[in-house]
């Protein structure tokens, strides 16, 4: 049972339509769209179709692709925004879930990665970048694990393709930007509180309201945890978010944040396969040890502020600090032996990561005319500075094995033959400069462009040896675009960009890869964006291609030695539509195809050694196609919706030879609102019960997806 509180206006709308199998993906929920969300919380109401706005949010504004505060239909690029009413329509609680709902995304998070995803042929969180209020985390070892739950949040940004130009390398995929709730002066609170099968729980408590004569604060907690869906996969959550904004003048803006969570997700990494397949018999298997631990601790601390110097010109800036905790011990790697049918179990690690982050951007923008035409502009300067401290037992490469039975097996404590210890520490300084322009030749083209340059410095110091690093990198990323609007609903557009990749995470890069670039990717893109008349929905189509060189491959003339020289590339089609054809009818539509390979790549295979060429074969984890569709119906008071969500072939491998199997999952939900302020729901989440990896650990160990589950939650305001 869950039971979720919120505001904003409630829409129902559900749509029971059939939609080819390989692309349809439904959800029974309610609707809530308001102009004001970002505001505060506003009484319930009752919208009519007309009134309601779209998923892809064309016509609103969009942080995350621009910093010019442009609407999303005016952006030379593919963006899409998720309203937390929506997201809760679809029944996700975590922003992983939420996301792959979205065009072209996949979610691939794992016990090592974090949150993680796949986009437009790259992955991974050196590729996929993730934010919150346009802030970043740099990344280390691939690790990303904050945010997770979408209590708290207003809604989701989505940028595709290259985000260098605004959030600098490791973006060649795109970015995740996640948006806060801000406080409101008016009072109200929203609460959540419910169960599920498999002792699944979940509460959320949220208000808003004065302090003194200038100030708002918010304060949002919640908590969530339950058996999961194999054996020992118990996981749990706990968040406290805090938002005060001060208001001296009505031109000066102050806002100071607190967050805190503490989070320890399932110690699951998935199962053997046999003979290449997975066993449906161990779906509930967990090979894991009894003491395994996954536990991060985040706190972050940050201040904004916004200064409108005059009519046109506004100043911005924004600090922060934070601190992210990382512990993990576990043994991750398994094998059937079919000789004796037990599981060969490797790979006993415990790693520790203490990062800090401290940085600062600020930022000057206008929106003054030049030359008689409209103009808008941003410039301004970043820097970051992390501090890391990374511990393992591995640094020898001594690890134990053990043998279980393939079932009905004591799981045993974790085995090491060496202690865990420090063995580096890094310092990693990052300056960036940055402009970006819109300008409007007519009232119906614009011309965009951004440019930005970074300098950054790595230093590494190893307590176990006697290697250290001391590497600067200098990346210019750019992007230029154009938008020609045949009417006020209707833009095509293109855009050239450039950006970058690290070939391991920058903070945590060894001094073996220290003589290595980070790699260049461009992106050519052409698209249309159109709104349907009659509030009847909206539209949007994309083209794109992505070149990406110097990622890392052999030597042609030495198999042992590792170097830059490989290419990897993607093409593909993007379509997503919100329709609204009849009252009480909604459809959101989503389908991707994506075309990603190796130009030229080599590996080692084999001992001794030989090259082997992997050109023309699909790099691991990335689907061919992917498609999400949802049928909403909704009434005064209730609605319903059903639908799909499809994930096409993947490999495990380079290779192309470990495959796994796409899949379709279905999800169904239902809603009743009891009064005004009351809202009960029942999910079910993979209705067929569908055997599936989303993906995976090793080439011969997939991780399973979620099983069926029932949910009652109750979304409540007051």
């Amino acid at each position: 049972m869950l039971i979720w509180i919120a505001s904003g206006n409630i829409k129902i709308m559900i749509r029971n339509k059939n939609i080819l199998t390989a692309a349809v993906l439904a959800s029974f929920s309610n609707l809530t769209f308001a102009e004001d969300v970002i505001i505060g919380l506003k009484e319930v109401s009752v919208q009519s179709p007309a009134d309601q706005n779209s998923a892809l949010n064309l016509k609103k504004t969009n942080s995350t692709a621009s910093r010019l505060g442009l609407n999303a239909i005016d952006i030379p690029a593919s963006v899409e925004s998720l309203e937390i009413d929506t997201i809760r329509m679809r029944g996700d609680s975590n922003i992983h879930e939420a996301i792959s709902r979205t065009t072209g995304i996949s979610d691939i998070s794992n016990l090592g990665a974090g949150v993680s995803y796949s986009a437009r042929g790259f992955t991974g969180n050196d590729s996929v970048g993730q934010a919150e209020d346009g802030v970043r985390l740099l990344t280390a070892a691939d690790t990303l694990t904050y945010p997770s739950d979408t209590w708290g949040y207003q809604g989701i940004e989505i940028l595709r393709g290259p985000a260098s130009v605004l959030f600098g390398d490791g973006t060649v995929g795109g970015i995740v930007n996640s948006i806060r709730k801000t406080p409101s002066r008016d009072s109200s609170v929203e609460a959540l509180v419910g169960a599920g099968s498999r002792g699944e729980y979940r509460a959320g408590i949220g208000g808003t309201g004065a302090v003194g004569e200038i100030g708002a604060f918010r304060a949002d907690a919640s908590v969530t945890g339950g058996n999961g869906y194999v054996d020992r996969g118990e996981h749990q959550s706990e968040k406290l978010m805090t938002n005060l904004l001060l208001t001296p003048t009505d031109n000066l803006h102050i806002n100071f944040t607190f967050d805190h969570s503490n989070e320890s997700p399932s110690r699951y990494t998935g199962i053997p396969l046999r003979d290449g397949r997975i066993d449906s018999s161990l779906r509930k298997e967990n090979y894991n040890i009894s003491n395994d631990e996954q536990n991060f601790i985040e706190d972050r601390l940050r201040a904004k502020v916004e200064w409108q110097l005059s009519d046109a010109l506004k100043l911005t800036n924004v600090s922060y600090w934070f601190n992210a905790r990382r512990h993990w011990r576990n043994v991750e790697y398994f094998s059937i032996d079919d000789a004796t049918n037990t599981v060969n179990r490797s790979g006993y690690t415990e790693i520790k990561h203490q990062q800090k982050q401290i940085g600062n951007r600020i930022e000057l923008a206008s929106i003054a005319e030049a030359f008689g035409h409209n103009n808008r502009w941003a410039a301004g300067h970043e820097v970051a500075r992390v501090d890391f401290r990374y511990f393992d037992n591995f640094y020898n490469d001594n690890d134990p094995s053990s043998n279980v039975p393939i079932k009905n097996f004591d799981p045993r404590t974790f085995l090491t033959i060496d202690p865990t210890a420090l063995d580096f520490v890094s310092k990693t300084v990052q300056h960036s400069v940055f402009v970006e322009d819109a300008f409007d030749i007519t009232s119906q083209l614009k011309l965009s462009a951004g440019l930005r340059q970074d300098w950054i410095n790595v230093e590494h110091d190893s307590r176990l040896t006697t290697a250290s690093l001391d590497k600067d990198y200098s990346p210019f990323a750019y992007r230029f675009g154009a938008v020609y609007q045949t009417t006020p609903s209707t833009a095509f557009y293109g855009q050239f960009s450039k950006g970058s990749d690290p070939v391991t995470s920058i903070v945590t890069l060894r001094p073996s890869r220290g003589a290595f670039s980070l790699t260049s990717a461009q992106q050519t893109e052409l698209g249309i964006k159109h709104v349907l008349s009659h509030a009847k929905g909206e539209l949007t189509f994309a083209i794109y291609h992505i070149v990406k060189d110097d990622i890392i491959t052999r030597d042609p003339n030495n198999p042992t030695f590792r170097v830059q020289g490989g290419k990897q590339s993607s093409r593909g089609v993007e379509l997503a539509a919100t329709l609204l054809p009849i009252e009480h009818w909604r459809t959101d539509f989503n389908m991707a195809f994506v075309d990603a390979r190796f130009d030229e790549l080599i590996e080692a295979v084999g001992y001794p050694a030989v090259n082997v060429s992997r050109a023309g074969n699909r790099p691991s984890d990335v689907p061919e196609r992917i498609a999400n569709a949802w049928l909403y119906y909704q009434q005064p008071n209730w609605e319903a919706g059903i639908g799909a969500r499809m994930v096409g072939k993947r490999y495990a491998d380079n290779a192309n030879t470990s495959v796994m199997r796409g899949y379709t999952v279905y999800d169904a939900n239902v809603a009743w609102r009891a009064n005004p302020k009351t809202t009960i729901r029942a999910s079910l989440r993979n209705l067929t019960d569908k055997l599936y990896a989303p993906v995976s650990y090793d080439t011969q160990q997939f991780i399973l997806g979620e099983s069926r589950r029932v949910e009652l939650s109750a979304e409540l305001s007051f």
